[in-house]
């Protein structure tokens, strides 16, 4: 998969990654990010953050490593636009942009801003590049807990930056769209804010979400969870992170139609989840059913527990890595 990204880098930092890819197959295979910015080292992670010379070892000295000129992030933008900084129009103001195969890129830089509200970037100095990741079978094992009576529940997966839960969420999806592992398939709903989740590219999603499921992509998750109860009658609506103004809105209004929830959010534990304000409700007052809980502890994708939402009581504890199923 993070092959795919290198020919929108340009020659001289493409040369860099083949090397690096050659030098270390295993560490390779793990690579979650590339990240350029202007004026400093070349970075990846792959496991842990690293920088990278010229010959493609890894270091952590930053006089070592490959410098990332101004240039370079420009010429990589314009690769990735097909050479036209027009057509990226609209990324720009997002501060993102997706590749074909799903890939996520990130932008940072110079913002032009008129009656203090961002029109877009005007000037882009820093890439992270995101590796979309399929792992198709990992979420198999949790299905039992999200159904009660071949009803979806309405499910949280929580966890800290960059440890699986968007991978999870996009397996979840699948299982329940096609049927895997479950006593029948479910017609589902995605709401795809930030093309995280089926990684579209012109519309088309590059990655797996099941043959069952209407895509929403680019859409405002309040809007596009009440244009899918409306219109395509889902038994299970997916959306991307939760915690947001109007999201407790949305979730009632799910809860109204009798439909099934699988989302995600930014918290460390059920703790955490408690306590941040945009959250608190809907674990009080038990809106949502069920709370999977992931970490990086023995690397991402790390399962700490299922909680039940309106108990409170944990449904399944013991620290395990989510594994492919064969």
């Amino acid at each position: 998969m993070a092959e795919k990204v290198l020919p929108y880098l340009i020659p001289r930092l493409r040369l860099v990654l083949e090397k690096l890819k050659t030098a270390y197959p295993e560490r390779w295979a793990r690579l979650e990010e590339i990240r350029l910015r202007a004026e400093q080292p070349l970075q990846v992670e792959m496991g842990r953050s690293f920088l990278v010379t010229p010959a493609g070892e890894i270091t952590d000295d930053p006089r070592e490593a490959c410098l990332v000129r101004a240039e370079d992030v420009l010429r990589t933008v314009q690769l990735m636009g097909g050479n036209s900084l027009y057509t990226l129009e609209e990324e720009l103001r997002e501060g993102y942009l997706t590749l074909p195969g799903g890939h996520r890129v990130g932008m940072a830089g110079e913002c032009l801003v008129a009656g203090g509200s961002l029109l877009r970037l005007k000037r882009i100095t820093s890439l992270n590049i995101r590796i979309a990741r399929e792992l198709k079978g990992i979420g198999r094992s949790l299905l039992p807990y999200l159904l009660q009576d071949a009803r979806p529940l309405r499910t949280v997966i929580v966890s800290p930056p960059q440890a699986g839960k968007t991978t999870l969420l996009r397996d979840l999806i699948r299982c329940f769209s096609n049927g895997d592992g479950l006593p029948a398939p479910v017609k589902v709903g995605l709401v795809d804010e930030r093309g995280e989740v089926a990684g579209s590219y012109q519309g088309i999603p590059q990655l797996d979400v099941g043959i069952r499921t209407d895509l929403l992509s680019g859409c405002p998750k309040r809007d596009g969870v009440f244009l899918l109860l409306r219109s395509m009658g889902p038994q299970l609506i997916a959306t991307d992170e939760i915690g947001g103004p109007g999201d407790l809105e949305m979730i009632e209004e799910i809860l109204n139609a009798g439909v099934g929830l699988l989302t995600t959010a930014h918290a460390w534990d059920t703790g955490d989840f408690a306590v941040r304000p945009s959250l608190r409700k809907l674990w009080t007052r038990g809106l949502v059913e069920r709370v999977v809980v992931l970490s990086r502890r023995l690397g991402p994708g790390t399962l700490e527990g299922i909680w039940d939402g309106r108990t409170k009581a944990p449904l399944f504890s013991g620290v395990r890595r989510l594994e492919v199923e064969r």
